[in-house]
């Protein structure tokens, strides 16, 4: 890998292109004050027990996107003395910037309901790629914001790791024409969210060139402790994610390099379980830079000791492999005693070949063979950067989503029907012809194995926000963090005889929402008799005597029966349909029924059905808002949340970023929602957040005095709100 420009490193795939210099990087035009507005501005706080509002207690104004408020909670990167000292009392945003999501555990494999039931399930997915993408992202990190111009990952079923790899400015240095760095920044708490949710862990970056001293990194102490490895291991725990990506990407003196060996042991020795450290192919034990493109007897010493203890939980290859390599990095891993699958991930650069790629997957993934290594992904976020022009509605942005389900589900869009029809081409890299797609060779994941299970299909952005179907915000967003479990399979639709049917298309629809930004959407037409299937979610369900199956749906079109399916993991091959009755009226009809007869057998997947009666169904147009399965309809409401304050806030001209706080009760609790009081007697939706902590980034105060009464609630997983909390803001 090497630096884009203050970047961390962009992977290259030829010694040309790492000398070639970087090209300049578009800036974002941020919004300029006049001399009086530009000046944060105190707010006093009406009130009882709130803090006094402050404007920004360290480092310079940063000067935000207009859209984004005056100051709204902003990521960045970490040199090496700022690790030593690092403090989340000290780092103005930590409390603002974390992931309180835990890492969900996922389903064992079953391969009967696998779109591709002989796949392997062994191998796994490491994507390493820029969050969100949203403008600005060369020098900016929000975990969210007030525009929909922003990239949400909705592939998350495939991948076992991500990290975001872009590097930050240091604090306070945004702003500069060439901000220097951190050597490690932490993931976007929002893509953390996502990634726990789907049972993905989520890696903070290290980036090594950096302007400083290395020595700073690697210094040990006379006790025999390592500061910055104490640290990093602190930064994990307190903003919740699982390790670390590590770029070594400089010569060092061997020396350093000897520290850093030691450093890693002494990391992986101190880690709690389940930390991750996963190392790049580029440094050389004696602190040369040498990329191996293979599992050998040069790197492997950063992965293992002679003596089997481990050092790194796995390694990253370099990309410029064949064959060969490929098969003797699984040799060398077994004759390590390595697992090759959970040690190895052999790199391949979606960002730089995209579709037209001149290493092919074959040699990880041998036809009629079993599977070498596991893979690796640099730069899985071209589906969106390699859309041109204008991307900030929903609508403009479907070509990216195209795209993005041509990566992972193959050029058909259809995970079950993945595969190239031509040999790549390096001169058309944007043909999805030839890319097999990431589910021809991975396995579909899922972490819904235990009660309740409930999605409203929202995909962490929109253009409007609901609640149990009121619209409650017309101001455009993004939070990948709030974002639903999405369907396992983009798209699998099959007809009454299984099949491939294209008469009922699938995707989300951003207009219209049960509860979020979106839901999903059922289009097309059926001659008489015909069916439509459609594969949603994989499961492991046991249900019980007390277990219902509940759908919130809405009509605007066509007249097909819409049925429920449910396969069983006794008996795959079968499909039992529940028929879904509408309720009366145009707008959300919410449908529930028992399961109790099938008490004690294990739901394996779940879809819905599309059924025409004698005269056709044409024009078929159905929303799905919501569906749950749930063990008992009888839980409680959360409690109020207590403690409910404004911290500080920031304002610029008409406009506020408003710092919240409450105390975090997770119990029963899947996410609070924040909202203003409007002055008809209304609410204003203002954000969504699994945390005790929230800055509305940007809200309209107007220009004359006033006051807002500020409401919090806290929402169990099956929907179940808890009276309000309240607070007032006065300026």
């Amino acid at each position: 890998m090497s630096p884009h420009e203050h970047n961390s490193a962009r992977p290259q795939a030829r010694q040309a292109d790492r000398e070639r210099p970087p090209a300049p990087l578009p800036r974002r035009r941020f919004l300029q004050f006049s001399a009086a507005g530009a000046v944060a501005a105190a707010l006093p706080v009406a009130a009882a027990g709130s803090a006094l509002a402050v404007a920004p207690g360290t480092g310079r104004a940063l000067a935000a996107p207009a859209a984004f408020g005056p100051e709204p909670p902003l990521m960045h990167g970490y040199s090496g003395p700022q690790v030593k000292e690092w403090s989340p009392a000290t780092d103005r945003f930590a409390r603002y910037l974390r992931s309180r999501v835990p890492l969900a555990p996922r389903i064992a494999p079953f391969a009967p309901t696998q779109a591709h039931p002989g796949l392997d399930p062994r191998p796994r997915l490491m994507v390493l790629a820029n969050d969100y993408v949203q403008p600005g992202w060369e020098t900016e990190g929000y975990p969210y914001g007030p525009v929909a111009e922003a990239y949400a990952l909705r592939f998350w079923q495939y991948a076992d790791l991500y990290a975001s790899w872009h590097g930050l400015p240091l604090d306070g240095e945004h702003d500069a024409e060439e901000p220097p760095y951190g050597f490690i920044n932490v993931p976007n708490p929002g893509y953390t969210d996502a990634a726990h949710r789907n049972g993905v862990r989520s890696l903070g970056c290290w980036f090594w060139p950096r302007p400083e001293d290395f020595a700073e990194i690697v210094e040990k102490t006379p006790q025999g402790t390592f500061p910055v490895a104490d640290k990093l291991i602190e930064m994990a725990g307190y903003f919740g994610f699982d390790g670390y990506f590590i770029n070594q990407e400089a010569v060092i003196p061997a020396e350093q390099a000897e520290a850093l060996m030691e450093m890693l042991t002494y990391l992986a020795r101190k880690a709690p379980e389940g930390f991750h450290v996963q190392w790049y192919d580029s440094l050389t034990v004696d602190g040369g830079i040498d990329y191996q493109n293979e599992f050998n007897a040069v790197n492997s010493p950063w992965v293992v000791t002679p003596a089997g203890e481990r050092i790194s939980t796995s390694i990253f290859l370099n990309y410029w492999w064949n064959d060969a390599k490929v098969k003797a990095s699984r040799e060398h891993a077994l004759a390590h005693g390595l697992d090759p699958f959970e040690a190895v991930y052999t790199g391949q650069e979606i960002g730089k070949y995209q579709f037209g790629q001149p290493y092919d997957p074959a040699a990880i993934f041998p036809e009629g063979g079993e599977p070498r290594t596991s893979w690796a992904f640099l730069g899985s976020e071209m589906v969106w950067a390699t859309v041109t022009g204008d991307k900030s509605t929903i609508a403009a942005q479907a070509p990216a989503y195209t795209r993005e389900r041509q990566l992972w589900s193959g050029p058909a869009q259809d995970p079950s029907r993945s595969g190239r029809t031509h040999e790549p081409d390096t001169g058309k890299p944007l043909d999805p012809e030839g890319w097999d797609g990431t589910a021809h060779h991975i396995v579909e994941k899922s972490p819904i194995g235990r009660l309740p299970f409930v999605t409203r299909f929202c995909t962490g952005t929109g253009e409007r926000f609901f609640i149990d179907g009121e619209h409650v915000g017309d101001r455009p967003w993004f939070d990948i963090g709030v974002q639903d479990l999405l369907p396992t399979w983009q798209w699998w639709v099959r007809d009454g005889d299984g099949a491939p049917s294209d008469a009922v298309r699938v995707d989300y629809d951003h207009t219209d929402a049960y509860d979020g930004g979106s839901s999903l959407r059922l289009t097309g037409g059926l001659k008489a008799g015909e069916s439509a299937v459609v594969r949603l979610y994989k499961t492991a369900l046991t249900l019980t005597a007390t277990t219902s199956l509940g759908l919130v749906h809405r009509r605007s079109g066509g007249a097909a029966e819409l049925t429920v399916g449910l396969v069983f993991a006794d008996d795959p091959t079968e499909t039992a349909w529940l028929t879904v009755e509408d309720a009366a009226g145009s707008g959300w009809s919410r449908w529930s029924r028992g399961l109790g007869r099938w008490a004690g057998r294990t739901v394996a997947a779940i879809g819905v059905g599309l059924t025409a009666g004698a005269h056709g169904a044409p024009d078929i147009a159905v929303n799905l808002g919501e569906l749950r399965l749930t063990a008992d309809e009888r839980e409680h409401a959360p409690r109020t949340p207590a403690g409910f304050t404004v911290d500080r806030v920031v304002r610029a001209a008409d406009v506020a970023s408003v710092y919240l706080g409450w105390e975090f009760a997770p119990r029963g609790v899947a996410h609070y929602d924040l909202f203003r009081r409007t002055p008809d007697g209304g609410r204003e939706w203002l954000g969504r957040t699994f945390d005790g902590a929230y800055c509305v980034p940007s809200l309209e105060l107007g220009t004359e005095s006033g006051t807002a009464r500020l409401e919090l609630e806290a929402v169990s997983p099956t929907g179940r709100r808890s009276e309000p909390a309240h607070t007032r803001l006065t300026w």
